[in-house]
């Protein structure tokens, strides 16, 4: 599957669940998606935003691959892994910051 899919897929997991159950929860549903369902009131406080960005720079990994040049073999492989996880945490993030 596209890596660019797997991050739309990831976005749009992310979008979909802001008014989730309680504290923040990550559930694999694919094995290239995930879920991060959280509580909007968490995501207002520092803590809350740290872990929510920690979940979803996991989520993130996870459905990129790995991002360092050891864990990929070549660096096309890499570059394209860098690209997908930036993205999926950008759109992620933004994604985050419009249901607030």
């Amino acid at each position: 599957m596209n890596k660019l899919f797997k991050s739309f897929a990831l976005i749009m997991a992310l979008a979909i669940p802001a008014i989730a159950s309680a504290g923040v929860e990550r559930n694999q549903i694919a094995e290239d998606k995930v879920v991060i369902t959280f509580n909007a009131s968490e995501a207002t406080t520092e803590s809350g935003r740290v872990e929510l960005e920690r979940q979803i720079r996991q989520a993130a990994e996870q459905v990129c691959g790995p991002q360092n040049l050891s864990r990929t073999g070549n660096m096309r492989e890499w570059i394209q892994n860098r690209e997908c996880y930036n993205k999926a945490v950008a759109d992620a993030l933004d994604a985050i910051k419009a249901t607030s």
